[in-house]
């Protein structure tokens, strides 16, 4: 059964970069356009990838008494974390340049999602590893605390944005206010699905001990 879960994200690694790739070219040509329905759906197409990634990975360990034998499943949640922080920095550092809009932080966002993205990637790599993820114990329950503030970080950020009236903007910021939603709302889900595979990982190790 653990073989079954074993380099998964590889696998779709691929088809997700891809979307990427595609998400971000379309993202431009939405910006030279200015069309946020366009940018909606370059958002949508490559959020509807990463979640069929996501529980791909996952669903199969909500099944009652499967227990993984390694974190692969945590490292892939990570990955598919850091790769959607990536996809963010990647459409503003392109679609405000190559599109032509106008907005001095673009490049300080942009800039900062690809620097999130390292950061959980190097993250994750110190608490599990990267070749051979280590099963359970403190370091997986630690990586789950980080997941916890990112999931609340997020949040936060999703409210300020609705609360304070940013996304009925003006100016060219409607593009960055976009990937924000839905790079956001991506990674909370991500989020919350490695916490509740987490708990129920820690459920079949007690009904197995």
């Amino acid at each position: 059964m653990d073989d079954e879960f074993r380099m998964r994200l590889k696998r779709m690694l691929p088809t997700l970069l891809l979307a990427m790739v595609l998400s971000v070219l379309i993202a431009v040509a939405a910006a030279a356009r200015r069309s946020e329905l366009t940018l909606m759906l370059a958002a949508g197409l490559f959020v509807l990838q990463v979640l069929l990634a996501l529980l791909r990975i996952n669903a199969p360990l909500w099944r009652a008494g499967v227990r993984a034998a390694t974190s692969d499943w945590a490292w892939d949640n990570a990955m598919l974390a850091a790769i959607s922080y990536a996809w963010g920095g990647l459409v503003m550092l392109t679609a405000y340049p190559l599109g032509g809009l106008v907005w001095r932080h673009w490049w300080q966002y942009g800039a900062g999602m690809l620097l999130f993205a390292a950061a959980t990637i190097a993250c994750t790599a110190y608490l599990i590893g990267y070749r051979e993820p280590r099963a359970g114990g403190g370091a997986l329950h630690a990586l789950m605390r980080v997941t916890t503030v990112q999931a609340a970080a997020v949040v936060a950020g999703l409210v300020y944005l609705v609360g304070t009236g940013k996304l009925a903007t003006l100016k060219d910021d409607w593009a960055a206010n976009q990937v924000f939603i839905a790079g956001g709302v991506l990674v909370l889900v991500i989020s919350l699905v490695s916490l509740q595979t987490y708990r129920r990982q820690r459920a079949a190790e007690r009904l197995s001990a």
